[in-house]
């Protein structure tokens, strides 16, 4: 049966938004109520990107990669809940404050590589406290004035984690512009960013803006996103 380009758009969305990217992680303690974990990622920062956006931008690799990992150990054990299209905010926001120290960082001049490896400490308590976060972030952005989502002010403040998870509670409730006009924002900031092109790939989707979303994948899978590589062969423009 030949499926129609609106279900392979919506089932392409739903991939996106629960799809998890591989993770290389070690597991130095199964223990059920907190999982420590050993995680790497390497970021590649772009032209005028600054040490310390690459930094930071590495630094949430590492800590979403930890959170992934406990994510599917809690979920495996009955203990952590489903959280369907609530996945992505909830587990930007236990990066944004998970317990970790760093064993090893460098930055390759050459390459302009930041790499950070972290030992973390996760827990149930730490989703259920990202919960409640997120519902306080969700009911202070809805009453954001019109003005202020057309043109929502980025902090200076680098925080990644806490900033991606605003555009995907957008893009959770169908606010596709809004969330696609707050990530035009972000990428003044953090310009090469795979991860938000991921986003921006998604918020596409729901708008049906198959040739907007295809070049955001295409953004994504060049900035080191290889679950948008993979993605890009579900588009296919000749449906």
């Amino acid at each position: 049966m030949k499926v129609t380009t609106a279900a392979r758009l919506f089932l392409l969305s739903m991939i996106l938004v629960h799809g998890h990217p591989g993770a290389t992680i070690a597991v130095e303690d199964a223990n059920v109520k907190e999982m420590q974990t050993v995680s790497v990622f390497s970021y590649h920062a772009g032209t005028g990107e600054s040490r310390q956006i690459a930094r930071a931008l590495a630094l949430y690799g590492a800590t979403y990669k930890a959170v992934l990992f406990s994510a599917d150990h809690l979920a495996s054990k009955g203990l952590l809940k489903a959280y369907g299209d609530k996945e992505m905010e909830i587990f930007c926001l236990v990066a944004d404050e998970l317990q970790y120290r760093i064993i090893d960082e460098s930055f390759s001049e050459k390459n302009s590589i930041a790499t950070i490896k972290i030992k973390s400490r996760a827990s149930l308590k730490d989703f259920v406290r990202a919960e409640i976060r997120d519902a306080a972030f969700e009911k202070e952005e809805m009453n954001f004035s019109l003005q202020e989502e057309l043109e929502p002010v980025v902090s200076p403040t680098i925080a990644p984690a806490m900033e991606l998870s605003r555009a995907y509670r957008y893009i959770r409730k169908h606010h596709w512009r809004m969330a696609v006009i707050y990530l035009d924002h972000l990428e003044k900031k953090y310009p090469h960013w795979g991860a938000l092109f991921l986003a921006k790939a998604i918020a596409y989707l729901g708008m049906h803006e198959t040739e907007r979303a295809t070049s955001a994948l295409s953004s994504a899978c060049h900035l080191g996103q290889p679950d948008a590589c993979l993605k890009l062969n579900a588009l296919d423009p000749s449906d």
